[in-house]
Formats: structure tokens, C-alpha cells, sequence
């Protein structure tokens, strides 16, 4: 559980800084958000000894709930703020404006409002559960934690519980028969929807299909979060293929290295938990991908439509509530 609360821990710090500017959060929104994240970070120091002690004592195991049960309030409101950034990018036209600005539904001052009271309420409720750390001798790894930077909130990897998947079959069957039937030089293919659908669990099913393994010589697994960071994506892949580390810091020799591994060698690349793809770092890294042969795809997870549109070439599905 300890890198579960770990990777919510660092959300409110991780809110990608594309969506605060589309939404123009500002004065004490953007108040809250820093406070929130600084609360995080006192709770985040005592985590590791509270995940020890909490089996012999029974008052550290609830506040390690109560705990995890604000992680999915924060990751409900991520949710929100992705969403309204959403609508508000696609509607950026002057009579769209107007029209939502006297929509009750997608009104920014109403959203703002609405937004400021939740995380009104958010900072009470953790402030109270850092607080009530207090009660317990707690150690505290501060020094180490800043050093570490090892810790991804929303790290995944390839392996899936089949079990963690109900009603998708139908979605997955779609992918896997776009993915065996593509021919293009690459085809790159998103699936995008609110977080906890099972977007992650979806691409991890396709990507451990056998005939799937079968028509990918090379399989990639990466997961993106909210740092596209060109550099260590370029890294990320190439360690993938390797299986093993890449001591490369330079762009240019990374994707020298990259192209390399991907000539004429047919692949799937799954980038999980795309937050923004930075038009022109994935430009340059998909010019990378194009090295390989006729057939490779890449496919995308995300949260964000906007994301899933720009990126996708020929499909983007939409997971909803089964």
C-alpha cells in the first residue's frame, strides 16, 4: 500500500502546469494547491515507518486509511481539473465563450467557485491527517525522501491482473485487430477516459495478447505520467528493449541509440498515463519511431481527450462506465 499512497502523495506536486494555465488558476486557487502539496510532503516523510507500525498498532493502520481514502478524493479532483481544461480547450471560440460563460454547467467563475470549495474542504481534511500524525512516534525520512526522486506517483508496468478487467473484452478485441491488421509505416492509437476505468489494464491485456506477441518482434512498455520528458522517455525505451540501464544523458546520442534498436525491427510502444504530449518533444520522438518497420503502432493511454486527438493518427477510444 506504501506506493500507493506514494503516488497520491505526489499528485497535487505533479498537476500538470499545461492544465493550471489552460483553466488560468490563479490568487488563492493556486493557494490551495501549494498548501495542499506542502501537507502532502509532511505526510509523505512518515509514510514508510507508518506502513511498518501500522500492523501493531491499530490507530496507525485507520489514520493510514483515512489517509488513503483523501488519496481518491485528490485523484476524483485531478479528474475534474483534467476535464474542465478539456471542455475549455475545445471550445476557445468567441461565441462558444460567451455561450459558456452564461452556461451554469461550464461557467469558469462557477467551476472556480465550485472548485475553491472543494479544495477548501480538501485542505481541512488533510491538515487534520497531518495533524494526526502527530499522535504516533513517527520517524521521519525528510533528507532521504528529497534525494529519491525514484518514487513515480503513477508508475505501471506491463504485467496485468486479468482479474482487475470486467466488460472490457469487446475493447480489447477492437484493439487487437486494429493493432494485427495495421499497415502503415506507424500507427500510433490512444484510449482515453476518467481515471480508474481501467485504461492501464486495457493496454496491458493488448499488449500481453499472444497473437499480439506474435506480430511484435519488440514489445515496449513505458509509462509516461506527467513528465514527457523527450530525454528520459528516449532512455525509458531503449532500457526496455535492453533490459537493462542507459548511462546516455545527451539527446542526440539517445536517439542515434534509439533509431538503432528500432530499424526495421516491427514494435508496439505503449505510452500509459500521457498527461500532455508537448507538441514538439513528441514530434521529435516520434520521428525516432518511424525508424521501425511497416506495421509498428504505438499505443496510448490518458485521461485527456485533447491529448488522446493530437497524438492518435488513425483511432481513439473513448473507455466509459461498464
Amino acid at each position: 500500500m506504501q506506493l500507493f499512497l506514494l503516488s497520491r502523495v505526489q499528485s497535487w506536486r505533479n498537476l500538470n502546469s499545461s492544465i493550471l494555465q489552460e483553466l488560468g488558476l490563479a490568487g488563492s486557487l493556486e493557494t490551495d494547491l501549494e498548501h495542499l502539496g506542502r501537507t502532502f510532503t509532511t505526510i509523505q516523510a512518515v509514510l514508510q515507518d507508518a506502513e511498518v507500525k501500522q500492523w501493531k498498532v491499530e490507530a496507525i493502520k485507520v489514520w493510514l486509511g483515512h489517509l488513503k481514502d483523501a488519496a481518491y478524493d485528490v485523484d476524483d479532483l485531478l479528474d475534474e481539473f483534467a476535464i474542465e481544461a478539456q471542455w475549455q480547450q475545445q471550445r476557445r471560440g468567441l461565441k462558444n465563450r460567451l455561450r459558456s460563460f452564461f452556461s451554469i454547467t461550464h461557467n469558469p467563475l462557477v467551476f472556480r467557485s465550485r472548485m475553491a470549495h472543494k479544495l477548501k474542504n480538501m485542505r481541512e481534511k488533510l491538515d487534520a491527517i497531518a495533524n494526526d500524525k502527530n499522535k504516533f512516534d513517527l520517524a521521519s525520512r525528510v533528507g532521504e525522501i528529497a534525494a529519491d526522486h525514484t518514487y513515480d506517483w503513477r508508475l505501471t508496468s506491463s504485467l496485468v491482473n486479468e482479474s482487475e478487467i470486467l466488460g472490457r473484452g469487446k475493447e480489447k478485441e477492437e484493439l487487437v485487430n486494429i493493432l494485427l491488421t495495421n499497415a502503415d509505416d506507424l500507427s500510433i492509437h490512444a484510449v482515453w477516459g476518467m481515471g480508474g476505468l481501467g485504461k492501464t489494464t486495457l493496454a496491458q491485456l493488448v499488449y500481453n495478447e499472444e497473437r499480439v506477441k506474435q506480430q511484435f518482434g519488440l514489445r515496449i512498455w513505458v509509462c509516461v505520467s506527467t513528465d514527457f520528458d523527450i530525454k528520459r522517455l528516449t532512455r525509458a525505451i531503449i532500457e526496455s528493449i535492453d533490459g537493462a540501464s542507459c548511462d546516455l544523458q545527451e539527446l542526440d546520442p539517445l536517439q542515434q541509440r534509439l533509431q538503432q534498436k528500432l530499424t526495421g525491427k516491427k514494435f508496439l510502444l505503449v505510452l500509459d498515463d500521457v498527461w500532455d504530449d508537448y507538441d514538439d518533444r513528441w514530434n521529435k520522438l516520434k520521428e525516432v519511431l518511424r525508424s521501425g518497420a511497416k506495421g509498428s503502432a504505438v499505443l496510448v493511454t490518458t485521461r485527456m481527450e485533447m491529448v488522446a486527438r493530437r497524438m492518435a493518427t488513425p483511432f481513439v477510444q473513448h473507455m466509459k462506465i461498464v
